[in-house]
């Protein structure tokens, strides 16, 4: 193995498939067009919180699937965590051509969703909206 600084770009362009937390990383990856699979697991109590002032359920925690309201990366969230999900999942990108491709397709259409200029205000917008 070897440790690599200072290039986390170029690491994550050359991964096969990344396992991640949800969060600003998976925009990278899927800009990499890097296959992965999410998970988020927040203690009980801080997800009861969040439960408990949202009054509601988000439905999605990734900003992939969350630019465009539908899924293109499988989460995992809280108790779906597990790592038999996980697994099932990332293999089924890994061995499966069709899988790994429509994911790529769906990335160029999140890409799309996006643009050019004022990325974070438009994926802002749109996490607000689907929060209405």
């Amino acid at each position: 193995a070897t440790l690599v600084s200072g290039q986390q770009a170029v690491v994550m362009a050359a991964a096969d498939l990344a396992i991640a937390k949800s969060g600003t990383v998976n925009l990278e990856l899927a800009l990499l067009n890097v296959p992965q699979v999410v998970l988020y697991k927040l203690s009980p109590f801080t997800a009861w919180i969040g439960q408990t002032l949202l009054k509601s359920t988000i439905a999605f925690a990734s900003p992939v699937n969350l630019v465009v309201m539908r899924e293109i990366v499988p989460e995992f969230i809280q108790a779906l965590a597990t790592p038999e999900n996980i697994t099932v999942a990332a293999l089924d990108i890994l061995l499966n051509d069709s899988t790994k491709a429509q994911m790529l397709t769906d990335y160029e259409e999140m890409r799309s969703s996006l643009g050019e200029v004022g990325v974070c205000d438009r994926a802002a917008a749109s996490i607000f909206r689907a929060l209405e």
